[in-house]
C-alpha cells in the first residue's frame, strides 16, 4: 500500500509539473505585438537535455528585432531576425555581442528554424532550436536557474529584406533587460512552439531593467560627434592658419587652438577605447586605427612643433622638424576621417537596409573641408608665385677699345 501511494504521489506531482511547465513568455513594455518566448528540454529527456527552444515575434514592418543570452551585449549570445528577401520567410542571424557595436555573426551557433517560423499575415516568426546555447564564449545558461538574464532590442524603420546572415544592422531604438524562470519553462516537445500562441501577459517573465538604448549609445554618439569635429573640422581649419595672412602671431595661436582639438581628440578616443574594451577589445579595424593616430598626435606633432618653433626663433627659417610636423599631421587627419567613416559602418551607419544620412552628411562635410584646404593653400601657393621677386637683368657695360 506505502508502495502504491508513492507512486501515485510520484504520479501526481509529474502531473502538476507538465501542467505547470510551459513557455516563459514576455513582451517589452507597451508592444504586445513583439513577444519573446523561451523554453528548454525537460531534464527527464536525456537526449534532448541540452537543447534550448525560444520563439521570437514581430511585426513585418520592423526592421530587426534581436534576443540574446546574457545581461549586456558585451560577452552575449544573441539572434537577429529580419525579413528575408522572400516575401514569407524570415531570416535569422546569430551573432556575438562585442559591446555597443554591432553584434559580429557567430558561425558556430547550432541553430535551426522550425515549422512555423515565416512571414504570415504581417507578423514575422521564428521558431527555434539551439543545440549549443547552454555555453558559449562570454557566457552560459543554467537551466535550474528561477531568474536567468535575456536581454533584447529592436529597430525600427525599413525592412532588411535580405537572406544574408552576416547583414549589417542599425543601431537599436529600443534595448532592455529581462529575466526568466527556467524551473518553469520546460518543454518536452521537439517543437513546443508550433501551435504556440504567446499570451498577451508575460509569463514566468519579468522586466528586470528599463528599456531605452542602453547607457553605451549616449557614450557612442558622444564618441562619434567629438572624434568628428575634431578631425573634420577643427584640426583642418587651425592648420589653416599658418598659411593664410592673418594679422596675428600664428604661433601665438596655432598651438593653442590645436592644443584644444588634440584634447578633444584624446577625451573621445578614451569613449572610444572604453567601448572597445567593454567589448572584449576584439581586433577590429577602427579602434586599433584609432588609437594608432591619437599615439602619434599625442607623441610626435607637438614635439615636431615645438622643435620646429625653436628653430626659427634662433635662425628665422625652417627646419626638418617644420615638413615632419606639416605632413605627419596632414596625413593623420587624412586617416582619422577615414576611420571615422570605418566607426560609422561599424556602428551599422550607412549599411544596405539602412538609413544613410549620417554618412552621407559626414562625407559631404568632410569632402567640403578637404577641398577648402587644397584651395587655401593652391590661392597661396599661387600669389606667393606672382610676387616672388625677379633677379635683376644683367646690363653690359661699354665696350673696351683697343689702340693701337
Amino acid at each position: 500500500m506505502a508502495n502504491f501511494n508513492t507512486v501515485l504521489v510520484s504520479a501526481i506531482l509529474a502531473s502538476c509539473s507538465l501542467v505547470l511547465a510551459e513557455p516563459a513568455t514576455f513582451h517589452p513594455t507597451g508592444q504586445t505585438d513583439i513577444s519573446y518566448s523561451i523554453a528548454v528540454s525537460d531534464a527527464r529527456e536525456s537526449s534532448n537535455s541540452d537543447r534550448v527552444f525560444f520563439q521570437i515575434q514581430a511585426p513585418d514592418t520592423i526592421q530587426w528585432v534581436g534576443l540574446g543570452q546574457g545581461r549586456g551585449m558585451a560577452g552575449s549570445n544573441i539572434f537577429v531576425l529580419y525579413n528575408s528577401a522572400s516575401s514569407d520567410n524570415v531570416t535569422l542571424s546569430p551573432r556575438s555581442g562585442v559591446g555597443h557595436i554591432q553584434p559580429q555573426y557567430n558561425s558556430n551557433a547550432q541553430v535551426s528554424l522550425l515549422d512555423g517560423s515565416g512571414n504570415r499575415d504581417g507578423m514575422l516568426t521564428a521558431n527555434v532550436r539551439c543545440d549549443n546555447c547552454l555555453q558559449w564564449q562570454g557566457g552560459s545558461l543554467d537551466t535550474r536557474s528561477p531568474s536567468s538574464p535575456w536581454i533584447f532590442a529592436y529597430k525600427e524603420g525599413q525592412s532588411l529584406n535580405s537572406d544574408n546572415v552576416r547583414e549589417n544592422i542599425q543601431f537599436h531604438d529600443i534595448f532592455g533587460k529581462f529575466s526568466v524562470d527556467l524551473t518553469r519553462a520546460k518543454s518536452t516537445s521537439q517543437n513546443p512552439f508550433r501551435n504556440y500562441n504567446p499570451p498577451h501577459q508575460n509569463s514566468a517573465a519579468i522586466d528586470t531593467a528599463s528599456k531605452g538604448s542602453e547607457g553605451g549609445n549616449a557614450m557612442l554618439i558622444a564618441h562619434g560627434f567629438m572624434m568628428a569635429i575634431a578631425f573634420v573640422l577643427l584640426f583642418p581649419f587651425f592648420a589653416l592658419l599658418v598659411p593664410l595672412p592673418v594679422p596675428i602671431s600664428v604661433a601665438k595661436v596655432h598651438a593653442p587652438l590645436q592644443g584644444f582639438a588634440l584634447a578633444l581628440a584624446i577625451a573621445g578616443a578614451g569613449l572610444g577605447i572604453k567601448l572597445w574594451v567593454n567589448g572584449g577589445a576584439r581586433k577590429i579595424a577602427h579602434p586599433i586605427i584609432g588609437i594608432v593616430v591619437i599615439a602619434l598626435l599625442v607623441l610626435f606633432q607637438p614635439a615636431m612643433g615645438l622643435l620646429q618653433h625653436m628653430h626659427f626663433r634662433r635662425t628665422g627659417g625652417k627646419s626638418p622638424f617644420a615638413y615632419a610636423h606639416r605632413w605627419l599631421g596632414r596625413m593623420l587627419i587624412v586617416l582619422g576621417i577615414i576611420n571615422g567613416g570605418l566607426g560609422l559602418r561599424l556602428a551599422g551607419i550607412g549599411s544596405p537596409g539602412t538609413p544613410k544620412g549620417a554618412m552621407i552628411a559626414y562625407s559631404v562635410i568632410a569632402g567640403i573641408v578637404g577641398l577648402t584646404y587644397l584651395a587655401v593653400h593652391g590661392i597661396v601657393a599661387m600669389r606667393a608665385g606672382r610676387q616672388k621677386p625677379q633677379p635683376p637683368e644683367r646690363t653690359e657695360g661699354p665696350k673696351r677699345t683697343s689702340t693701337s
